[in-house]
């Protein structure tokens, strides 16, 4: 048993402590709900935004009253301030050294040269970067994005010399636009050693993804080598990786990864699918315990299919009732009505509602999917 601070309002993550015997202590992004601190033994309710550079003295004061031996962070905006304690308190884990070249896309990057891993054509647009040099450099379409944001928040793909114009801004990222098939990899890690992989197929961005990814053996292999070389190259040693490639015609390309749990409900589709609780072993491999030997291979199919209409209100929905009487159905949550306004999605995390299925077979799997979707019916007044 060991004092345990989680940065990070995930309430599996801090369930998963609890049962492990630990003392939790949690860090929420704001006020937490009653019910909530019961089962704590202390807790911080500062906003992650006032801590972006620094720590504040009255969360230092608060933190070594704790006395905590670890420090977990549970969701991507906490792995800088986890990090900021590890430094101050002189603990172990990702130190914020590695953290900041992960948070940062560009230094990502350039870090990834380095070692050799390969990766698409990109340029931090500067002041002497025009929209021809960008178009020349990397060529059409070009996709721009923010440096330090997660869940695809304000990425774009740019078709014409006009819209690079326009959305080609100084201090965003620019990196040539990848053909092929996204996936990404979901990795356990214990002394600097992967000791488990898992491939995620995105079925459609932002929308459904599978686990595990259906690929050829020596690809899959590919894949997991580039991504134990990501690893290694920057030096994570304990925890969790949730890394993104795409696949080309020329083979694997590094995207980016976090050091960190994944969002997306892919943790409920490993759990499904391999059949252990991936946030025991997060919390284990965080605080220094080792795990019980992991499956090498799904004894299921998952799948996770987020719901968003487009912006818009609600006319009618129809069809609930049925994608509720799916056996294979293990989790299905709703927020809207008839009448409801649903704003634009901006970001993976955006959705008016998902759907987690589980199957013992890939036809299976994908066969529930297709009924979900053919029922599933959200009507937008015009």
């Amino acid at each position: 048993m060991a004092n345990v601070l989680i940065i990070g309002r995930r309430g599996r993550c801090y369930r998963a402590a609890l049962k492990l015997k630990h003392k939790v202590f949690l860090w929420s992004d704001g006020p937490l709900h009653e019910s909530r601190k019961e089962k704590l033994s202390g807790f911080i309710e500062t906003p992650f935004e006032n801590c972006v550079n620094q720590l504040l003295k009255t969360d230092i004061d608060a933190i070594r009253e704790f006395d905590i031996e670890f420090v977990i962070a549970a969701t991507e905006s906490s792995v800088d301030i986890a990090a900021m304690i590890r430094e101050t308190f002189k603990l172990t884990g990702t130190p914020l050294s590695i953290t900041n070249i992960l948070h940062n896309k560009n230094q990502m990057k350039l870090e990834a040269l380095k070692h050799n891993i390969p990766i698409t054509k990109f340029q931090l647009i500067g002041i002497k970067d025009t929209p021809k040099s960008l178009i020349e450099k990397l060529g059409l379409p070009l996709v721009v994005k923010p440096v330090a944001e997660s869940g695809a928040r304000g990425v774009k793909v740019l078709t014409s010399l006009a819209q690079v114009k326009a959305h080609a801004k100084i201090g965003l990222l620019a990196e040539a636009f990848v053909e092929g098939t996204e996936i990404s990899v979901e990795t356990f890690i214990q002394n600097g050693v992967p000791i488990f992989h898992n491939i995620t197929e995105y079925l459609h961005q932002w929308k459904k993804s599978i686990v595990p990814a259906s690929l050829d053996s020596n690809l899959e292999q590919e894949i997991i080598s580039i991504n134990d070389q990501v690893i290694k190259g920057f030096g994570v040693k304990n925890g969790m990786t949730h890394a993104e490639f795409y696949i080309t015609k020329n083979g694997p390309t590094f995207g980016e990864m976090a050091v960190r749990p994944p969002g997306g409900y892919y943790m409920e589709l490993i759990e499904y699918a391999y059949g252990f609780n991936p946030w025991q072993t997060y919390v284990e491999l965080e605080t220094d315990t080792p795990p019980k030997p992991l499956p090498v291979k799904a004894k299921k199919y998952a799948c996770v299919f987020m719901i968003h209409p487009g912006a818009g209100v609600v006319d009618k929905i129809s069809g609930l009732e049925k994608v509720e009487k799916l056996q294979e159905v293990k989790q299905f949550k709703f927020k809207i009505e008839s009448g409801s306004v649903v704003t634009e999605r901006d970001s993976t995390s955006s959705e008016v509602g998902h759907v987690l299925i589980s199957a013992d077979s890939r036809a299976t799997l994908l066969d529930k999917l297709k009924t979900v979707e053919g029922n599933l019916v959200i009507t937008m007044k015009h």
